[in-house]
């Protein structure tokens, strides 16, 4: 198998049989992206030490890409350590910005192509939200969750398609 092929089978396999999905008991961080525009939100769970993800799960409202992309993303950054995840977290954001850069004129971005970056951004972001949540409780602050709203993903040449719902 190669691998093109390879990443095609890790994909159908988490939007059949998603991973992590679900509420994590014992999580002791947990961060919630939500986008007001769309209604949906992103939860994910971490359970953390100072160093190293022990364990992650995610639940979500949206059905669609969002499960299978954080099924991925969870598998991705479980067992790793902080600055390893922040890293990776980091270089899909720039890859995302990119993309959403890269899309010269209205007619070449749609409103698909949208949906989708803004899901992806709601699963980084909920895990950017956690690591938060995790940095407020060692400063003190006592909350039961730490929430961020997406910020809508768009082409700096198409104004008008941002307005699409």
């Amino acid at each position: 198998m190669n691998e093109q092929e390879e990443l095609a089978a890790e994909i159908g396999k988490h939007l059949i049989q998603p991973e992590n999905y679900g509420k994590l008991e014992g999580a002791n961080c947990t961060g919630v992206a939500v986008d007001h525009a769309g209604k949906a939100y992103v939860i994910m769970y971490i359970k953390r030490d100072e160093n190293t993800i022990l364990d992650v799960m995610f639940g979500t409202n949206d059905p669609e890409d969002i499960t299978t992309l954080g099924s991925i993303f969870t598998e991705m950054i479980k067992g790793d350590n902080i600055e390893s995840a922040n890293i990776a977290v980091k270089a899909l954001e720039d890859e995302i910005r990119e993309m959403v850069n890269s899309n010269n004129t209205a007619d070449e971005y749609n409103h698909s192509i949208m949906k989708h970056q803004d899901n992806a951004n709601m699963v980084m972001l909920s895990f950017r939200a956690a690591m938060r949540h995790y940095e407020r409780q060692q400063e003190g602050i006592e909350e039961e969750q730490f929430e961020m709203s997406l910020v809508k993903a768009c082409p700096p040449s198409s104004a008008k398609a941002c307005q699409i719902k």
